[in-house]
């Protein structure tokens, strides 16, 4: 069989997986609402961590990190501490939200804020910061994808038409079985995912010599690409460590998946299994380092990892590496498209045009605005910022601030809906106005807003008139969760 025959025969199989997981999921699904939103939340702990660590691994984590090493030394090692946090809020925060939403029925995260806060201005507010901030993130898969294809296919491929191609799947499988699809999907993404990056670091390291080799050419061109000791590298250390993984935690889709969880001991199980996986950081740091050494002149660094696959990997290994990368994208991408059609149905349509809907309707709605959402999305590729990394930090920068009303309902009795309001506004007012009139990075923009934030609250909820209702909420559900632990 002819190479490019085995190599399409790989990409096809790869692309049409998908489908197949999803006539399953339409088999199992049911026309109710909870079950296309949270696939009745009957989410067990290995398909949840599949779908969380498939969600968690984007573009921004294979080819921005790569190119982050490549451009920044040992910065972007964080992201081991990042997994730590990350798996940390799913213990402390996300068993509680998946608590509260048990209780009381929550699908979004706007659910949670009403039932605590019952405020209007801050469920508009909770949504308007959930919609811009996640398409941001989702468009940063793509722009990923695009240049993948773009690099993998010299030019021969427009991005209309791979665009269109990303998706025309990612449509399907949604629209044939909601989250049950999705999880599906992402259990045979992850996989690649893990293999991919341990397998392209590995390669490429060895290729440009070995790692001994490799460090000492990387130390000649400055100590920077080595430690974390120049000035100001540690507080930017610091600031990702922040950022990155509280943004990810209060994006929509990981809201979903807390609510979608079986049992409570999903989130006793998953916080090891995600900081296990931070062995795969190994994959990129190697990618990155050995990307100095073999191609030290780089401009489009986005594409660092693309280019030197194309250059020094034969044709099939290649391939799968690329159909690695691509799965960072597809489940990144699947997992956000469909948060966004929940938000969609839930916060927006049947919240203020039709609080009676019928079931069916509900889910016929959902699978609509799946379609809509990705047309938008697709329609506003043309408007994209200077880097995968760069878009990756404003997005999760803006995520991040939601991060402070749900502590606050969660841990502080006297915290208000007017507090969390004010709290929201200022902070996202300065870190939108650091990101685009400052020369910070933005997750030093990002943990300033949150500082802003984090005082806007505490100071109007204890200065303005006291709500009552909330703090009795706040009261009542804190009891409530620690009797279930003893």
């Amino acid at each position: 069989m002819p190479l490019s025959s085995v190599i399409l025969l790989i990409t096809c199989a790869f692309m049409f997986a998908p489908l197949f997981f999803a006539e399953i999921a339409r088999v199992k699904a049911l026309p109710t609402g909870e079950n296309f939103f949270l696939q009745s939340r009957t989410l067990g702990i290995f398909p949840m961590y599949a779908t969380v660590f498939a969600t968690w691994m984007s573009a921004f984590a294979f080819m921005g990190g790569i190119s982050y090493f490549y451009e920044q030394g040992p910065i972007y090692m964080t992201t081991v501490g990042w997994d730590a946090l990350f798996a940390l809020l799913f213990y402390v925060v996300g068993r509680r939200i998946w608590f509260y939403g048990k209780i009381n029925g929550h699908i979004t995260a706007t659910d949670f804020f009403q039932d605590i806060y019952g405020s209007e201005k801050l469920n508009i507010l909770v949504t308007i910061i959930s919609f811009i901030f996640t398409t941001l993130y989702l468009e940063l898969q793509l722009v990923g994808g695009l240049l993948l294809i773009e690099v993998a296919t010299k030019g021969y491929i427009s991005w209309q038409v791979s665009g269109l191609l990303f998706f025309v799947i990612l449509v399907i499988y949604l629209w044939a079985g909601g989250l049950r699809a999705v999880t599906m999907a992402d259990a045979f993404y992850a996989m690649f995912i893990i293999v991919t990056i341990l397998a392209s670091g590995l390669f490429l390291m060895r290729f440009a010599g070995g790692t001994e080799y490799v460090f000492k050419e990387v130390m000649k061109k400055g100590m920077e690409y080595v430690t974390l000791n120049s000035s100001g590298r540690s507080i930017l250390w610091i600031c990702l460590f922040i950022i990155v993984p509280v943004g990810a935690f209060m994006g929509p889709q990981m809201w979903i998946r807390n609510h979608a969880a079986k049992e409570e001991r999903n989130f006793e199980i998953l916080p090891l299994l995600l900081c296990l996986s931070s062995i795969i950081c190994v994959g990129t740091f190697f990618a990155g380092n050995a990307g100095l050494v073999l191609e030290p002149d780089m401009e489009n660094t986005d594409a660092l990892i693309a280019t030197l696959m194309l250059k020094y990997a034969n044709p099939i290994f290649c391939t799968l590496i690329f159909l690695g990368i691509a799965a960072t994208i597809f489940s990144t991408a699947n997992s956000q498209i469909h948060a966004m059609s929940t938000m969609f149905t839930v916060d927006i349509y049947k919240r203020f045009f039709s609080k009676n809907l019928p079931e069916r309707s509900i889910v016929s709605v959902a699978k609509w605005s799946v379609l809509f959402i990705s047309a938008i999305a697709y329609l506003i590729l043309l408007v994209i910022p200077q880097s995968i990394f760069d878009m990756g930090t404003l997005a999760l920068g803006g995520l991040s601030q939601l991060i402070v009303p749900v502590v606050g309902a969660l841990f502080w009795k006297n915290s208000t809906g007017k507090g969390a309001i004010w709290g929201l506004f200022l902070g996202e007012l300065i870190f939108l106005f650091l990101v685009f009139f400052s020369p910070l990075n933005n997750s030093y923009c990002g943990v300033i807003g949150l500082a802003v934030n984090g005082i806007a609250f505490i100071t109007a909820s204890i200065a303005l008139q006291p709500e009552q209702e909330t703090k009795d909420k706040i009261i009542e559900y804190r009891k409530l969760f620690l009797n279930t632990q003893k």
